[in-house]
């Protein structure tokens, strides 16, 4: 994140635990933005949408992407809290989407110009989501072969050169037609 204008402060694992939470949050309310990853689903564990919710005001909660639904966005004390999805895939697409952007602005850096190019999608692909897709693409001769496997698989993205993006009204995308893909770094 050093080539975004931020300098990072990592943490321990933070147990799923109110109280916990809370005191993390607390703890690092000096620094610009917090970002937290897991915990902003719905689940029982998934504690940080209640304490944020205590502590100030949340923004938004859930959008309409996969992966990457149950990010989270909030002001706790005008300081921006960022509730990241656990899983790897989800939470380093939603890097891409929302933190780096923030990141930029917050440091008063220009937007990122992402790197794009064309290809040909190798196989017919299907979008049953009902959300908008970030899909990672492996580039091999031209060709751009999906790679996502589910939003747990870090490989997914390990294995990625790119994303394309399937829009929410689109339900395939026929093998050998042209494909926008955004270049990881």
């Amino acid at each position: 994140m050093s080539d975004n204008g931020a300098l990072v402060t990592r943490s321990s694992i933070i147990p799923d635990s109110f109280e916990e939470l809370k005191s993390a949050v607390k703890r690092f309310l000096d620094h610009d933005l917090i970002v937290f990853s897991g915990g902003s689903s719905v689940g029982e564990k998934d504690l940080l949408v209640k304490v944020v919710e205590e502590a100030g005001k949340i923004l938004f909660h859930g959008v309409q992407i996969k992966p990457g639904k149950p990010t989270l966005f909030s002001l706790v004390q005008d300081k921006p809290v960022f509730g990241m999805p656990g899983y790897p895939t989800s939470c380093l697409s939603n890097a891409y989407i929302f933190l780096v952007p923030v990141i930029r602005r917050m440091a008063r850096l220009p937007p990122k110009k992402p790197k794009i190019v064309k290809a040909k999608m190798a196989k017919r692909t299907v979008s049953a989501s009902g959300r908008e897709q970030f899909l990672p693409v492996k580039l091999m001769e031209g060709r751009a072969y999906p790679v996502f496997k589910k939003s747990g698989d870090i490989t997914s993205m390990a294995e990625a050169d790119g994303y394309l993006i399937l829009p929410l009204n689109l339900d395939v995308i026929e093998e050998d037609e042209e494909v926008t893909v955004t270049l990881f770094e």
